[in-house]
C-alpha cells in the first residue's frame, strides 16, 4: 500500500470546491524524476530547483572544461543528482504547493491514485449533508397494439406467424 499527501488550495469559500480541486501526491519513489530529472523540474513546475539544477550542471561543465573531471565521476555526479530526485521529488511538489498557500487536509493510505481520491472523497464529504439523489424515472412500457404488425425486412408480412 502506498501513501498519498492530500494537498487542498487556500480557502476561497465553498468547502465542496476545496475538495474537488485536492491534489493528492504519492508519498513514493519519483521515477520520471528519477529519469527525466530536469524535464521532470519543468514539468512540474519548479522553476527554483530547476534553476538550480542548470546552475549546478553549468559549473560542472565549467569544472570538465577547466580541470578535466573523468567520465566516470560526471555519471556518478549525474546518477547521485537523479537519485535524490527521485526520493525526494514528491517532498518538493508539497514544498511548492504549501508555499503557495496550499495545506496538507489528510494523507490516505491506498494501491492506487484511484482508490485513494475515493477514500479521500469518502472521508472529506462525510460531514457533509449530501443532496438528495435524482432517481430517473423508470421507463414506461408502450402499449403494444393488438392486430397484426407490418415486420420491416426480409419478410413483407408476417402471416400469422
Amino acid at each position: 500500500m502506498a501513501f498519498y499527501t492530500v494537498m487542498t488550495p487556500p480557502p476561497e469559500g465553498d468547502r465542496r470546491e476545496e475538495i474537488e480541486q485536492a491534489c493528492l501526491i504519492p508519498e513514493s519513489f519519483a521515477t520520471a524524476a528519477f529519469l527525466l530529472t530536469g524535464l521532470w523540474l519543468l514539468g512540474k513546475r519548479l522553476w527554483l530547483a530547476t534553476l538550480l539544477f542548470v546552475l549546478f550542471w553549468g559549473v560542472l561543465i565549467w569544472l570538465n572544461s577547466r580541470f578535466g573531471l573523468h567520465a566516470s565521476a560526471l555519471s556518478l555526479i549525474y546518477w547521485a543528482v537523479a537519485l535524490f530526485l527521485g526520493i525526494e521529488g514528491n517532498n518538493l511538489v508539497i514544498r511548492k504547493l504549501t508555499r503557495q498557500g496550499w495545506r496538507v487536509s489528510d494523507v490516505v493510505e491506498a494501491r492506487t491514485l484511484a482508490e485513494a481520491e475515493r477514500r479521500y472523497f469518502e472521508r472529506a464529504l462525510a460531514g457533509e449533508s449530501m443532496p438528495p439523489r435524482v432517481e430517473a424515472a423508470p421507463a414506461t412500457v408502450a402499449a403494444r397494439p393488438s392486430g397484426p404488425l407490418p415486420i420491416i425486412g426480409l419478410f413483407p408480412e408476417a402471416r400469422g406467424r
